[in-house]
């Protein structure tokens, strides 16, 4: 198993204001590898995230939004699973339970690595996505931030080279930086006002449980107990957290005048 770490912040961009810190974001997953048939390997990970008051760190159920001067309830992301195929080629776009179709041509998996020092790898992936959005407008007035979704994830790991050079391991412990650009997140019920969310953060991948934030864990084993845990076998789609949301909740009331 390897247990995945992300800690930072949710940056809210609008025109003609200044870029606003929101909310902090924290992120553990758990993972495995099992190899197909056919020497590729499948991906089994499930993840949970939280969001976090910038002041006292708590963990936030509601949260006052300073664009709408609203309460409104925080949903955290619960990811289970998401899963994927490493092979010689490039893995298609995630379906997101057959919203997006997009099938780019094959190209051979040959990551963007650069040599940063003599002991230092840095490896860069990235994806951007555009695809039909799992809340619609018309039902999701509130949440949908319109007919498409676009969204892109940027991740930087910080590798030893002496870890990727020992052939006896079978994967390597990480550091790095994960970035995404998103629209308003559904529960923050901003629906099609101009603007957008960009998560920045620092990542991690760890051989222990012992890596990850104690605070983290421990809050993690008394709310989602299961995603401590890495998925023994392959089953169920592999949703975004806007798919999820559209099977999980329901769209909120309209705001009432003068509130």
């Amino acid at each position: 198993t390897k247990y995945g770490w992300v800690q930072g912040i949710c940056l809210g961009t609008r025109d003609n204001e200044r870029v606003r810190e929101l909310f902090g974001f924290e992120v553990v997953s758990a993972c495995k590898l099992l190899k197909n048939p056919d020497g590729s390997y499948r991906k089994l990970l499930r993840e949970v995230g939280y969001y976090t008051d910038l002041k006292t760190g708590e963990y936030l159920t509601e949260w006052q939004n300073p664009y709408l001067n609203e309460t409104v309830k925080v949903v955290p992301i619960t990811n289970d699973p998401f899963n994927y195929t490493i092979s010689e080629f490039y893995p298609d776009p995630p379906s997101f339970g057959g919203l997006n179709t997009e099938k780019p041509p094959k190209v051979p998996f040959l990551l963007k690595w650069t040599i940063a020092t003599k002991t230092t790898l840095l490896l860069e992936t990235d994806i951007h996505l555009f695809y039909p959005n799992a809340l619609q407008p018309d039902k999701w007035p509130r949440e949908s931030s319109g007919k498409m979704l676009r969204a892109s994830e940027m991740y930087r790991y910080v590798i030893r080279v002496e870890d990727m050079a020992d052939e006896s391991k079978t994967s390597v412990e990480y550091t790095g930086t994960w970035n995404r650009i998103t629209p308003w997140l559904p529960w923050m019920l901003m629906g099609q006002e101009q603007g957008h969310i960009t998560y920045v953060t620092y990542m991690g991948g760890f051989d222990s449980m012992d890596s990850i934030p104690a605070r983290l864990l421990e809050h993690t084993r008394k709310n989602h107990p299961k995603f401590l845990t890495a998925p023994e076998k392959d089953e169920g789609p592999s949703l975004s957290s806007i798919e999820n949301y559209a099977r999980m909740q329901k769209p909120a009331p309209p705001k009432q005048p003068g509130s």
